[in-house]
């Protein structure tokens, strides 16, 4: 691991993901949805590329649905922007505290059966 390594979890491929981004206003109201791309996916967040330009500290939901597995609103923040090609490359944090604790529990299942597809296909030749 390198030394400017942020993240404590095993990163893996996510280009099979599809993500939507929703940014929370003031109130916490979702606004409109965002596609964008994964780069990488691990149990604690995920590496974006997208049109919007957010700065650190944004929160956000994140729909996130693959071949097998689909959910709908995880609240995650923005640790990092930097531009990538006329977009804009993130960092994101995804933040389970900020739901209630059986709602938490069904989504990090998900997040963990995700990780698990992504694990796989990165074994399959």
């Amino acid at each position: 691991m390198s030394t400017s390594e942020r993240r404590f979890r095993q990163r893996y491929d996510a280009s099979p993901l599809k993500l939507e981004l929703r940014q929370l206003n003031f109130f916490g109201r979702a606004g409109k949805r965002h596609q964008a791309i994964a780069r990488d996916f691990s149990l604690g967040g995920a590496s974006v590329i997208s049109p919007l330009r957010m700065k650190p500290g944004k929160r956000l939901l994140v729909a996130i649905t693959s071949d097998d597995h689909r959910i709908q609103a995880i609240p995650a923040e923005v640790l990092r922007a930097e531009p990538c090609e006329g977009d804009y490359l993130y960092a994101l944090k995804f933040s389970m505290g900020q739901v209630p604790e059986a709602a938490s529990r069904g989504a990090y299942t998900v997040l963990q059966r995700l990780e698990r597809t992504l694990k796989e296909h990165v074994a399959t030749p």
